[in-house]
């Protein structure tokens, strides 16, 4: 009795009321997803643990022609694409930064005289690699985050009421 009530404990259930179908979906294209709904959604599986699963209820307060099942899976994986893709465009613009500070760093190991082309190259070299490790260790946190949270979203249950 007690394993099974351990278990209970551990579920994270995201309650969606929908008063009309724009609750829902957009305003101006019925079969996308709601901004406002995929940030709440998102936002509510931030406080999930590890250890929990998670559980989409929705609760239709009127009748809809729209499958809200298939709409929010849609939509979780449209959201989960393009943070890919996002992940994939800053991950050339590191290697890019990267090769552009290595470039320069070899430039300025070309110049023999101590002039100040030698120390532009140098400084010019640095700032990019910099650049690069700074995206790497803090500026994707967020980005990694929101995948991982969209990653669960994928592999919830989403039930109607």
């Amino acid at each position: 009795m007690d394993n099974i009530q351990g278990i209970k404990d551990m579920e994270k259930i995201i309650e969606i009321d929908l008063f009309d179908k724009y609750d829902l979906t957009e305003k101006y294209n019925d079969k996308h997803l709601s901004s406002e709904l995929l940030e709440y959604i998102i936002e509510q599986a931030s406080f999930v643990t590890k250890r929990d699963t998670v559980k989409i209820v929705i609760n239709k307060k009127c009748s809809m022609e729209q499958d809200s099942i298939k709409i929010i899976t849609d939509g979780l994986k449209q959201e989960y694409n393009k943070s890919l893709k996002l992940y994939h465009i800053t991950n050339i613009r590191q290697l890019f930064l990267l090769l552009l500070g290595i470039f320069f760093l070899f430039l300025s190991t070309l110049i023999k005289e101590d002039v100040i082309w030698k120390e532009v190259l140098l400084i010019g070299g640095w700032v990019p690699i910099w650049e690069t490790i700074d995206i790497e260790l803090f500026s994707d946190l967020e980005g990694r985050r929101k995948r991982i949270i969209l990653k669960r979203l994928l592999e919830s249950e989403i039930v109607e009421k």
